[in-house]
């Protein structure tokens, strides 16, 4: 059985399906499996990153052989007995078929992905859109629900079958590091699901936020996406006061935003704050820019917004001193302050 790091199969749960056991291996029979075949080859299995051995019994061996499951311990090494009555190709035919349906999942995520991309440029007609979403059974009005669990990709299968089980029309993909579902919203309460949805989730994947914007015309599916996600930027910082689910009431500054996000004089107010540092720095700008994002968000933290850009504080230091210095203007001020929060804010909104 070979091991892949991308598939959900793992040995343990095609083991549990199965109804077998291991005879070794506990731990590593949590790698993920990729391929199944038979061999009479065992040498040096665990050398050439084989996930594990279901050895055959009931042939020239009754029972799994002393020494094989000596060395499978030795090496921590996944072994399990197959017994006649199993025969291999139930095993092959289990695992490809499990394989087959996780390969499909992806491919239709990786579209699912595509279309909630486009629909996000601003740039398709509302009758264009409209066109892309209705294969994913979302109506004339919709809502985006928006969670960050500790992987996001991990846990879109999850959130597509809660959603599934829901009965509920949506489109699952994984947008600026979060996990997003745009919903059909006839009959549907996004905060009431979402927050049913994050329960659920944190069961499975820990600590999980999540946030609802409110229904609106699907052509406005933009809108709706950032304000679930400024909604959840909003209370990131609140920790124990926190809502369970983000709403457009927890939006704050972020509602200004939002009020101006398709209108010139947003991208004109951003590059006013930000431009010398875009233009003036060229690549590194960017870098620049991050680091002055991430301080921000640490309260002016030195030690805490270095832990979290990998650096040292002194190189933090010179970075916020040369985006003072290309903008001409000054940390201390609180006014300074804010503005550069807005503008970076803004700035995501008008990508």
């Amino acid at each position: 059985m070979g091991a892949g790091g991308e598939l959900e199969l793992t040995l343990e749960s095609l083991i549990a399906e199965l109804g077998l056991e291991l005879a070794s291996g506990e731990d590593a029979a949590r790698a993920h499996v990729r391929w199944v075949h038979s061999t009479e080859l065992i040498d040096r299995l665990a050398d050439h990153d084989i996930a594990g051995l279901g050895f055959g019994t009931g042939f020239t061996h009754k029972r799994l052989p002393a020494a094989l499951v000596k060395a499978a311990q030795r090496r921590s090494f996944p072994l399990f007995e197959i017994p006649y009555e199993l025969p291999f190709i139930a095993i092959t035919e289990r695992a490809f078929a499990q394989l087959v349906n996780e390969r499909y999942e992806m491919l239709e995520r990786s579209m699912a992905g595509d279309v909630l991309a486009d629909a996000l440029s601003g740039q398709l007609y509302p009758e264009d859109l409209q066109a892309r979403l209705r294969p994913f059974g979302i109506g004339g009005e919709s809502a985006v629900l928006a969670f960050s669990p500790p992987e996001a990709s991990a846990a879109a299968g999850s959130l597509e079958r809660i959603l599934a089980r829901e009965r509920v029309s949506s489109l699952v993909a994984v947008r600026a590091g979060l996990l997003c579902a745009v919903v059909d919203a006839r009959g549907v309460d996004p905060a009431k699901l979402a927050g049913a949805i994050r329960a659920e989730l944190a069961d499975s994947f820990g600590e999980v936020r999540a946030a609802a914007s409110r229904v609106a015309a699907t052509h406005s599916l933009r809108l709706s996406f950032h304000e679930a996600r400024c909604a959840l930027e909003a209370v990131r910082m609140q920790n124990g006061n926190a809502p369970e689910v983000a709403t457009y009431r927890d939006l704050g500054a972020f509602q200004l935003l939002l009020t101006l996000q398709d209108d010139d004089a947003l991208l004109s107010y951003c590059r006013n704050v930000l431009g010398p540092v875009e233009q003036g720095e060229g690549g590194y700008g960017d870098e620049l820019l991050r680091s002055l994002d991430v301080f921000i968000e640490s309260n002016g933290h030195w030690e805490k917004a270095a832990s979290a850009l990998f650096c040292h504080r002194h190189t933090l230091r010179y970075r916020i001193r040369r985006v003072e210095q290309l903008t001409g203007r000054d940390f201390s001020n609180a006014r300074d302050r804010i503005e550069f929060w807005l503008a970076l804010r803004g700035r995501e909104l008008a990508r």
